[in-house]
């Protein structure tokens, strides 16, 4: 039986089973993805809710969130691989989550910024006539409305 390569990888009994087997490799790579974004996001989510409400360093934080995503993800991964050795954290799975988190962070960071900006200023004066608090009005009023951005950065 003659078959493609890559179908005939997929057909191998000894692909689907033990420690390199797939579904083990499908949980490293869905466990990595997660860790690599949450940390991104513990990261840029108080930075972009901050700046989309101060309006403060909005400049500096998107421009280096720009940069970040004008960068090949292959050269972060050849700088984050020294570092990570020089800690003796090893070659595989470190790198690549500190190559990932700076990959995630321009998306969630630059979301999370224009989501809380773009809320509409009357719905802001509304809130603060009301008596609101600078961070009732963070949490009770631009963050739900920001939450498709914020949601779509992640």
């Amino acid at each position: 039986m003659d078959c493609e390569t890559v179908v005939c990888w997929f057909r191998d009994p000894a692909n689907w089973s033990g420690p390199n087997g797939i579904p083990i490799r499908l949980l490293e790579h869905g466990y990595m993805s997660l860790l690599s974004v949450g940390i991104a996001a513990l990261i840029a989510l108080p930075i972009g809710l901050l700046i989309g409400h101060t309006g403060r360093g909005a400049f500096l934080a998107i421009s280096i969130g720009n940069l970040g995503r004008a960068i090949p993800s292959f050269a972060i991964l050849a700088i984050a691989l020294p570092i990570t050795l020089g800690l003796g954290l090893g070659l595989g799975f470190w790198p690549t989550v500190i190559a990932l988190v700076f990959l995630a962070i321009p998306p969630i960071l630059t979301n999370t910024y224009v989501g809380v900006a773009g809320v509409d200023g009357d719905t802001l004066e509304a809130a603060r006539g009301m008596g609101m608090t600078e961070g009732q009005v963070l949490r009770r009023i631009e963050l739900p409305l920001a939450a498709p951005l914020v949601v779509a950065g992640l």
